[in-house]
């Protein structure tokens, strides 16, 4: 039995069993048997269960309800908690035949309360698991309870059923399928959603799918501020990884959508959160330092960021709430619970709320461990802070006090390429939706137009970094590809001309009315290849064409058919047709590239900012032509 000495609420210790609830002590007697650890008085890999997941999660769900002002409604929250959770609520803890995301040690349910200056919220997350541990067995469970909700309480699935074919599941490597989530409150009636994964059927497409959602329900216009402000810095640091909806009818009703930001900065976070319109500067920055002391970036494990979306916001989101991982950014859960009664007072918030409930779920002194705080999120409501606490079960493991946070390792440059041939650019939203909705002429001129710059001045820039490269091995395959380029001798099929019949033969489409404004994303777009490609160390340009030959093969087999689609002149699209085949070639030399950038450490750096710098550049450049050809006119 753990012993209870030291239990911290931030403010006192609890250190006599009169100060412990009943609640806690007989989930401490009867859930689990604990080893002593030499230095913390406790071993997190011996765990004996004796319960099933459904009163582990019913006995840790009362002493909420206790703690919260809840305590009227128990019977009610405890019978929706174990009617969403049949598909395994009879299971003995410590069964992990299926790995469930929705808590840090595999519980497949967990607990969060959200706290301002007047309310409580106690919130239950749970992921239905079918009778086989898959993605696609979970999903048909997941839809069996959509039902089940819907034929039991006020939920309604319209929505869901407009975007659930997006999410059915294909991707084998995706964590999760669907999870539903219910909402109490002491005075209305609770309040149910469901999260889907946009990562389902593949993760390179996770922002396609995000967009489509989007406007099927109704928000046609709402990507372009999403992937220019909140997803700004790429697909690869600024990931999309969940889509939730409300169940309900109500006009309030939200759509939120959740970006997990790699490797942030505070400030970084701040300017992602600036696209909502419940942002107050300065928030997310004290936030972070707040909450993860003198901690200059998340790169241990991400913080998140969550978009909401309700009727009538079109272009920029109502409200935007920060999720900062917080078991990996402190010692223990004693640290974490001194920095948040630390920020409550500074605030004015309720912090015996939070000390209540807290005190109330744990079974284990707090500086024994870490991960029972799994996330801290912040968001404005109506101009009053409101901080959400996710409690994680740990059921099933208890992580050992941290000593250091784990550094990531680096991909090289070959598992980049491998990377960027997966993870198409042609997965960009600009490109599905041009693709999936009837074919727009004008909207093919206005891509071609605004290439121009860009494919008419690459033969200078490759031969710039083929000038100052030194290592033979990769000045022969940049000189081959400067070959192919000026048509191996023919002056007729040197491909700047053959660029010049394309826009001719597609002038008829111009866009109306015209002004010099379409045509700025390509003015920026040439710039920026022209700063990356000059760069003083030529490495940063090998690393450019490194992936530049990648995304040239799929945006050339993308738009060549996307013009077939048309009645175009074949002939005038010849440039089109010998890239399709060239750069497919050239695609397979980028990870020859890649194998010979070895020399020094220094180099392989340099070409990892040049993939960066280019992969960026590309996706703000679809980006920018999203918004004049789908979103709010410039």
């Amino acid at each position: 039995m753990t012993n209870f000495e030291d239990i911290s609420t931030g403010s006192e210790l609890i250190d006599r069993p009169e100060n412990i609830s009943s609640g806690s002590a007989a989930r401490l007697e009867n859930q689990i048997s604990i080893e002593r650890h030499p230095q913390t008085g406790f071993d997190p890999e011996q765990l004996v269960p004796t319960q099933t997941y459904v009163e582990c999660g019913v006995e840790k769900l009362t002493a909420l309800c206790e703690s919260v002002g809840l305590s009227h409604k128990i019977d009610q929250i405890t019978s929706i908690f174990r009617s969403i959770s049949t598909s395994w609520g009879d299971r003995k803890v410590g069964d992990t035949t299926w790995q469930s995301d929705v808590s840090d040690d595999a519980t497949p349910f967990e607990f969060s309360i959200a706290v301002d200056p007047d309310n409580v919220e106690l919130r239950v997350l749970v992921e239905a698991q079918g009778s086989e541990a898959s993605l696609q067995s979970n999903w048909q469970a997941g839809l069996e309870l959509n039902q089940h909700l819907a034929a039991n309480y006020s939920v309604n699935l319209d929505r869901f059923e407009q975007i659930s074919d997006l999410y059915a599941p294909t991707n084998s490597t995706a964590k999760f399928s669907i999870w539903h989530a219910v909402c109490f409150y002491p005075d209305k009636e609770p309040a149910f959603k469901l999260y889907l994964n946009p990562q389902s059927q593949s993760q390179s497409r996770s922002a396609a799918i995000v967009e489509e959602s989007l406007v099927r329900l109704g928000f046609t216009h709402a990507w372009p501020t999403l992937a220019e402000t909140s997803a700004q810095r790429g697909p690869d640091k600024d990931e999309f990884v969940y889509f939730s909806l409300d169940l309900t009818t109500d006009p309030q009703a939200r759509v939120k959508v959740y970006l997990r930001h790699h490797d942030a900065t505070p400030a970084e976070l701040e300017s992602a959160l600036s696209a909502a319109q419940n942002y107050v500067s300065g928030d997310a920055i004290e936030f972070c330092q707040a909450m993860a002391p003198d901690q200059t970036s998340f790169s241990a494990k991400s913080a998140i960021t969550c978009f909401s979306f309700i009727a009538g916001d079109d272009d920029a989101p109502s409200s935007g709430t920060l999720y900062l991982p917080i078991s990996n950014y402190a010692t223990d859960d004693r640290a974490v619970c001194d920095r948040l009664d630390l920020y409550f007072i500074q605030h004015g918030l309720p912090v015996s709320r939070y000390q209540s409930a807290i005190q109330s779920f744990a079974v284990r002194s707090l500086d024994s461990g870490i991960g029972m705080h799994s996330y801290i999120s912040f968001r404005r409501e109506q101009h009053q802070r409101r901080i959400s606490i996710y409690l994680n079960p740990e059921a099933n493991t208890v992580r050992s006090p941290m000593m250091s946070v784990a550094k990531q390792t680096q991909s090289s440059l070959e598992e980049l390429v491998l990377h960027y041939e997966d993870h198409a650019l042609t997965y960009h939203p600009f490109f599905q939706r041009l693709h999936r909705e009837p074919v727009n002429p004008q909207y093919l001129w206005l891509l071609i137009m605004n290439i121009r710059e860009t494919a008419t001045n690459f033969t200078r820039r490759l031969a710039n970094i083929l000038s100052r490269i030194e290592d033979d091995r990769i000045r022969c395959i940049l000189a081959k590809q400067l070959n192919d380029e000026l048509g191996n001798g023919n002056i007729e099929r040197i491909h700047c001309k053959l660029f010049d019949r394309l826009m001719t033969t597609v002038a008829p489409w111009q866009m109306e009315p015209f002004t010099e404004e379409l045509l700025l994303p390509g003015t920026e777009f040439s710039n920026n290849f022209e700063e990356i490609y000059l760069d003083s160390n030529p490495y940063v340009g090998v690393g450019a064409m490194i992936v530049s030959e990648i995304y040239a093969k799929q945006f050339d087999i993308c738009l060549g058919n996307e013009l077939r689609r048309t009645n175009v002149d074949r002939a005038g699209i010849k440039w089109v047709t010998i890239h399709e085949a060239l750069e497919v070639e050239h695609a397979d030399e980028s990870f020859l590239l890649a194998s010979f950038v070895t020399d020094s450490e220094e180099d392989v750096v340099a070409a990892k900012q040049g993939i960066d710098k280019t992969c960026l550049t590309a996706w703000t450049f679809l980006n920018q032509l999203y918004r004049i050809c789908y979103g709010v006119s410039i």
